[in-house]
């Protein structure tokens, strides 16, 4: 994620968020953007949307 982020020229930084309850699993972990990069971030690490009214169903 936060390859594509700077690939867009969006600095961004990882967080830690404390201890994992279960020990082995790894620690919690948040990306941090600007707040002007804010919803472009989100846009790009969100998930395409399906097209309306296209369906493969034949």
């Amino acid at each position: 994620m936060q390859q594509v982020l700077a690939a867009h020229d969006i600095p961004s930084r990882i967080i830690d968020r404390g201890m994992s309850p279960y020990f082995g699993a790894g620690s919690p972990a948040a990306l941090q953007v600007r707040s002007q990069d804010q919803w472009t971030a989100l846009l790009l690490l969100s998930s395409p949307e399906e097209q309306a009214g296209v369906s493969d169903n034949n």
